[in-house]
C-alpha cells in the first residue's frame, strides 16, 4: 500500500495494482535515474522486513536521493538504518506562543487586551513547548473572553498531576475538563477507537445520537444538526483532526485522533469502554458499557468475560471477526442500544430473536450475507438507524418496515433493491441513502417518489417503466438532498 501512495504521489492518478512486484517494477521505472526526496511521517512500523521490502525500489534513485523520517520510536530510526538521527526538543518561547496565540485569540485582538496576554504568557510556560499542549489549550480559550476563565485556566491544578500517574499531559486533561458535560461525555465514547483510526464523523454523530448524548432542548433542531453542532466544537477544540485518505467514505470527510488525544479518552472513559485487542487483556469489568473488537484474529476465551457486562449497550466490531455468533449477542446483552456488525461474513442471516433488543436504536449489517430481514425486526421500535450497505444479496425488505415510526436513516448504498417496501413515504423523518434502485415490471417506481434520498442514486432497468407519467411522480427534481444522478436503460 505504501509503495503503491510513492508511486501515485509521482504519476498524479491512481495505481489499481494489487501484486507489489508489479507495483514495485513500475516504481522502479519511474525512479531510475531521478534524484528524490521521501518523507514519511510519523512512522511506527518496527518490522525490519517490511522496511527491506519497501526499500527495493527505492535504491533506484539517482544519488543524493534523500528519505526524511518521523517517529516517536528511537527503535524505528535504528531498524531503518538511519545515517543521522536528530532528536526533536520542545518548541522554544517564542514559537510556543506563536502557536498558542494562533488558536486562543481571534483577530490578533491580544494586542488590544494586554491583561489577557500577560496570562497567556504564563500558560504557556506551563505548556512546556509541547506543540499539541499549545493548540488544545489555545483552542479552549478561544471562547473564553473574561479575565477570570483565563486566570482559572491557570491556576488549575491539574498542571501539577504528576504525568507518570497519569500518563496524559496536564494540558490536555485540562482541556477535557473544561468540555461541557455533554462534549464530556461524547469525547469518552471515542475510547472505542484503536490509535489511528479513522472515522467518519456523520457515523460518529449517528453513535451519539443512538447512545442518546444528543442534547435536542430546541425543537427548531434535529439530532444530526446538534451532533453536527458537538463535533464542530471539539473540532475546534483539536480534539480531532482531518484526515487525508485516499479514499473518502461515502460522502463525508474523514477525521482521526492524536494518539495522545486517544490516551485521553481512554483515561477518562475508565472502564466504560474496552477495546479487545488493545487494552490490557484479562477480565472484562462488569460495569463496561461500550465494547469493540479492534484487532483481527481474536481468540475466542478472550469473549468469555465479556458476557459479565449484562448492561452492555454498544458492541461494535471494527475488523472482520466479530468474535460471537449475532445469536449470542442477543441473548447475552438485552440492553444493546447499537450493534455494529460490517463485514462479519460469518453472518448469513439475522434471527427472529432480535425482538428481544427492544432498547436498541442502531443496527449496521453492512458488508454481510445476509438475504433477508426477519419480519420481527420492524417491532424494534425505538431503532434509528438501520444500516445495509453493500448487502449483495439482500432484495427485498420487510413489508412493514414502515412500523419503525423512529426510523431516521436508512443506508442502502450498492445493495441493489427491487422492491422499496409500501407505505414507506408516512415516515416524514426517515433519511434513505439508496445507492441503486432496479426497476421491475412488477415494481412501482413511483414508490421513490415518497423517499428522501441522499447522496447518489442510480436508476437501473428504465425500460421496464410501463407509465412515463411514472417519472412525474418520482418528482426527482425535488430531491434537493440528491448529489448525483444515474439513469440506466438494458439494450
Amino acid at each position: 500500500m505504501l509503495t503503491r501512495a510513492i508511486l501515485e504521489s509521482i504519476l498524479k492518478e491512481t495505481d489499481n495494482s494489487r501484486n507489489l512486484e508489479m507495483v514495485q517494477g513500475r516504481l522502479k521505472e519511474k525512479l531510475k535515474g531521478m534524484k528524490f526526496l521521501l518523507v514519511l511521517d510519523d512512522v511506527w512500523n518496527e518490522h525490519r522486513d517490511q522496511w527491506k521490502s519497501l526499500q527495493t525500489a527505492l535504491k533506484y534513485g539517482a544519488k543524493g536521493s534523500k528519505i526524511l523520517i518521523t517517529t516517536r520510536i528511537n527503535k524505528v530510526a535504528s531498524i531503518m538504518e538511519s545515517s543521522n538521527t536528530h532528536q526533536l526538543k520542545q518548541l522554544q518561547k517564542d514559537h510556543s506562543w506563536q502557536v498558542f496565540a494562533k488558536y486562543a485569540f481571534q483577530d490578533d485582538n491580544s494586542k488590544s487586551n494586554s491583561v489577557l496576554e500577560e496570562i497567556g504568557i504564563k500558560i504557556v510556560e506551563k505548556c512546556q513547548g509541547l506543540p499539541l499542549a499549545l493548540e488544545t489549550v489555545g483552542g479552549l480559550l478561544q471562547s473564553k473572553s473574561y479575565v477570570s476563565e483565563w486566570k482559572g485556566v491557570l491556576r488549575s491544578g491539574i498542571w501539577d498531576l504528576p504525568i507518570e500517574d497519569s500518563k496524559i499531559i496536564p494540558a490536555l486533561l485540562l482541556s477535557y475538563y473544561h468540555l461541557p458535560s455533554h462534549l464530556q461525555r461524547c469525547f469518552a465514547y471515542c475510547a472505542l477507537f484503536p490509535k489511528g483510526h479513522k472515522f467518519d464523523k456523520e457515523s460518529l454523530i449517528l453513535s451519539w445520537m443512538a447512545e442518546n448524548f444528543l442534547q435536542c432542548s430546541h425543537q427548531s433542531k434535529s439530532p444530526e444538526e446538534v451532533g453536527e453542532q458537538y463535533f464542530n466544537d471539539m473540532l475546534s477544540r483539536s480534539f480531532f483532526q482531518k484526515s487525508i485518505p485516499k479514499e473518502m467514505m461515502y460522502n463525508n470527510t474523514v477525521f482521526v485522533m492524536h494518539d495522545l488525544l486517544n490516551d485521553l479518552a481512554k483515561y477518562v472513559s475508565g472502564e466504560m469502554c474496552y477495546r479487545l485487542g488493545v487494552d490490557r487483556p484479562g477480565s472484562i469489568p462488569k460495569t463496561t458499557r461500550h465494547f469493540s473488537t479492534v484487532k483481527n484474529p481474536v481468540k475466542c476465551d478472550e469473549y468469555k468475560s465479556l458476557c459479565d457486562a449484562k448492561r452492555l449497550r454498544t458492541f461494535r466490531s471494527i475488523y472482520r471477526n466479530c468474535g460471537m455468533s449475532i445469536q449470542e449477542l442477543i441473548s447475552n446483552f438485552k440492553f444493546l442500544r447499537l450493534l455494529s456488525l460490517p463485514d462479519c461474513r460469518n453472518i448469513k442471516e439475522v434471527p427472529d430473536t432480535i425482538v428481544s433488543l427492544i432498547h436498541l436504536r442502531s443496527l449496521d449489517l453492512s458488508f454481510t450475507d445476509i438475504e433477508r430481514l426477519p419480519d420481527s425486526i420492524c417491532s424494534l421500535y425505538n431503532l434509528q438507524v438501520l444500516k445495509l450497505n453493500c448487502c449483495y444479496l439482500l432484495k427485498e425488505l420487510p413489508s412493514t418496515l414502515h412500523e419503525l415510526t423512529k426510523l431516521r436513516r436508512l443506508e442502502l448504498i450498492e445493495t441493489s433493491l427491487r422492491k422499496a417496501p409500501v407505505l414507506f413515504g408516512t415516515l416524514k423523518n426517515l433519511q434513505v441513502w439508496m445507492g441503486k434502485f432496479e426497476v421491475s415490471k412488477s415494481s412501482n417506481i413511483q414508490q421513490l417518489g415518497e423517499l428522501d434520498v441522499h447522496g447518489e442514486l442510480s436508476i437501473k432497468n428504465l425500460e421496464n417503466m410501463v407509465n412515463p407519467c411514472d417519472a412525474l411522480v418520482v418528482a426527482l427534481k425535488k430531491k434537493t438532498n440528491l448529489v448525483g444522478l444515474h439513469l440506466q436503460w438494458s439494450l
